[in-house]
Order: C-alpha cells, then structure tokens, then sequence
C-alpha cells in the first residue's frame, strides 16, 4: 500500500485580505483521507464564513459517507450566502477514490486510467442537485487536483509543468501560475 501524500495552497483575490475558498484534508481511520475544496459565494467575510461552516462540517464528520457530508452542509449553510463544494476520498486498501461535486468546483487526475470524475450544478445552502457520486480505481503514484474556480483549468494541458515535484510545490505552482487575480484561488494536491 502506497502512502498518500498531499499539499495545499489558498491565494485571497488580488485586493483582498481574506479568501472566500477554504480546503481541508483529513486523515480517516487508518483507511485513506478525504480531501474537499470549498468556494463561498462572492468574496470577502461573508464567502469566507460560508466556506469555513462547510470546511468544518467536512472535517468534523470526514468518516461519513460523501451524501451524507454533502446534505448535512446543504442543511447547515441554509443561513449563509452559498458556496460550492467538491469532496475526494482515496482508500488505499482498495485503491478506489471517490468524488462528489455541487458547483464548479473542478477536479483533474493525472492517471493512465480514464478518471474523469465531474461536479454537478448547484449550490450549497440554496439548490442541492441530485447527487452524482463517482467511484474509480486508481493506479499507485496517481495524482488528483482540487481547485476552485479561481484557478483556470489550463494547468491541466501544460506539458511544463513538473508533475513530479511534491504535491505542495505543485500546488503553490498551479495557483502562482494559473490562479486568477480576479478570484480567489485554492488548490489541493493528493499523490497516492
């Protein structure tokens, strides 16, 4: 079983002093991590505490299924603006990952298989989508990246960039290079 690795960066928009998007990786019990991506609505405090209520929600209860954590944030950020969320959980015993999305939250994995896991429109608070939640077998090295919609999904197609750094140089490097200064911007990088 291959150790799983991560790394994670948060950039507020330009002109801000807080961001709006908020990450969390929790380590389960002895069985993989569940990795999420949260992006308040709008920007500032009021996006920053959206995203913070979910965040927690997930890391409070990350050994929950994925709807579950997904219903019990709909329910809890009822009193906030919104916010969009995507949820990964990798289990290294059986090599399987896992992903559900409200939002455009995107997800890309550098992998061999066809891994192309999506989120669905909605958002958190407001309008729950019928949940889509995706399972696949990963290959051991595989690499999964998280980000909020303040990073252009170009990243994905540069042939430059060192997919082979650690997961926190690679993400620091995703939002220094494809982050957008309009935006929040946050990525979380996971290596099985």
């Amino acid at each position: 079983m291959n150790t799983i690795t991560w790394g994670a960066c948060n950039r507020a928009k330009q002109g801000q002093s807080i961001s709006g998007d908020a990450w969390t990786v929790a380590i389960l019990n002895g069985n993989g991590i569940l990795a999420a991506v949260v992006d308040g609505l709008g920007g500032g405090e009021e996006a920053a505490r959206a995203a913070r209520l979910a965040e927690t929600v997930f890391r409070e209860r990350a050994e929950r299924p994925l709807q579950e954590l997904i219903r019990v944030a709909h329910e809890a950020l009822h009193t906030t603006r919104g916010a969009v969320a995507g949820l990964l959980r990798l289990d290294p015993h059986q090599s399987s990952a896992s992903y559900i999305g409200v939002g455009n939250i995107g997800i890309y994995v550098y992998s061999r298989k066809p891994i192309k896991p999506i989120s669905k429109n909605g958002i958190l608070g407001y309008r729950l989508p019928t949940l889509l939640e995706l399972t696949y077998t990963y290959d051991p090295g595989d690499l999964f990246v998280l980000y909020s919609d303040g990073v252009s999904s170009q990243f994905a197609q540069d042939l430059h960039l060192d997919i082979r750094q650690s997961p926190q140089a690679l993400a620091e490097q995703i939002v220094h290079t494809y982050g957008k200064h309009s935006d929040d911007a946050t990525v979380v990088v996971v290596q099985t």
